[in-house]
């Protein structure tokens, strides 16, 4: 919605181990069967590493935050990032895209057991070169959307200003390692003044970063006028939300393949 109801005085989850001692960060949600997963970056204040936490879907609704079930870390020991679970399986394996910089890559398992296969990892988009709105790197988003037309991506860039923006890419909705489509343009760039930053009131100026996007509507697979929430940070500081129908971001010629 775009309404916030209540905030709650104490986090639902905090760092428990050695590898998060400095922060448990950007979350990013799926639900799976009957159990809500949650990948994130654990910093331990030298690295970034992936990992992997679920809680039933019943206590998270009755806000039972003791039962939160730490899987692991997913590939141990090497920088890590921006890593989204997709909410099914191809072939029977789980997919997931995690962030080596400055590629976006695939990785697939059979369970949720850590740490996954090293084995079998795809690069699915690198940052672009010369002065584009992602040159110097690139990172998963909110977590993947299912459309009548592919699997769509909303994913954040960072050029040579250090400004963060968002984009948009689309995959094979039976091949996550499959790239159809990637966006030319931002969809969202920093430009209000709580996503520029303030002097001394932004943690990080020129920043619009998500970390999850919902329908208006719930249903199984979007359509072209369907509309997304996108919730995204600004400026490291502040919550915000923008809105746009499928058709906003995905050009007609995809939209129109078969």
């Amino acid at each position: 919605g775009l309404r916030v109801d209540e905030r709650l005085p104490k986090p639902v989850f905090m760092p428990a181990h050695p590898s998060e001692k400095m922060g448990c960060e950007d979350p990013r949600l799926v639900a799976i069967d009957e159990r809500v997963y949650m990948l994130y970056t654990a910093y331990d204040g030298v690295i970034p590493q992936i990992a992997l936490a679920s809680i039933d879907k019943d206590d998270l609704i009755h806000r039972r935050w003791q039962q939160w079930r730490r899987h692991g870390l997913v590939f141990p020991g090497f920088t890590n990032k921006d890593a989204v679970l997709f909410p099914e399986r191809f072939n029977g394996k789980l997919a997931m895209y995690h962030r080596i910089a400055p590629s976006i890559w695939v990785a697939f398992s059979d369970s949720f057991d850590t740490p996954w296969p090293r084995e079998g990892h795809k690069i699915i988009m690198g940052s672009r070169s010369g002065m584009m709105w992602d040159a110097v790197k690139i990172g998963a988003g909110a977590q993947p959307l299912k459309t009548r037309f592919g699997w769509m991506h909303i994913y954040h860039g960072v050029d040579y200003s250090f400004r963060y923006c968002l984009g948009v890419f689309l995959t094979a909705l039976d091949d996550p390692a499959r790239l159809i489509y990637r966006s030319p343009n931002s969809i969202l760039e920093p430009e209000k003044s709580y996503e520029t930053g303030q002097s001394g009131q932004s943690w990080v100026p020129n920043v619009v970063f998500t970390c999850g996007a919902v329908p208006v509507t719930e249903k199984a697979v979007l359509d072209e006028d369907d509309e997304i929430l996108v919730y995204y940070g600004g400026a490291d500081t502040v919550i915000g939300v923008a809105t746009a129908r499928i058709s906003d971001l995905i050009p007609l010629r995809y939209r129109r393949r078969d």
